[in-house]
């Protein structure tokens, strides 16, 4: 993945997440555990969803045309957050467009 798009992923789980539980921005440092910052398991999916989306639009993408995203493991962090969409976003595209 390039750096470009490390950053694109980061910087939009963070925003949703300060937007999803009303946290400023700062708290999400990939340290700080999902649970301390207000995350539950729905919220945590009302993210994924999201960010999602926001990515494969910036790739001129559409849901349809990847698939469906893989299963989300237990996660604890942000850090552990970023790191799954990072890498959930398959080769193919990353970077395209």
């Amino acid at each position: 993945m390039t750096s470009a798009m490390d950053e694109r992923v980061s910087t939009a789980l963070r925003a949703e997440l300060a937007v999803v539980t009303k946290e400023p921005l700062s708290s999400f440092t990939d340290d700080a555990l999902l649970s301390d910052v207000g995350l539950d398991s729905l919220a945590l999916i009302e993210v994924l969803v999201s960010v999602r989306e926001q990515l494969l639009a910036d790739l001129g993408l559409s849901a349809d045309e990847i698939g469906e995203p893989p299963t989300v493991p237990w996660l604890e962090t942000v850090g552990e957050l970023v790191t799954f969409v990072r890498e959930s976003i398959p080769a193919r595209i990353d970077g395209a467009r």
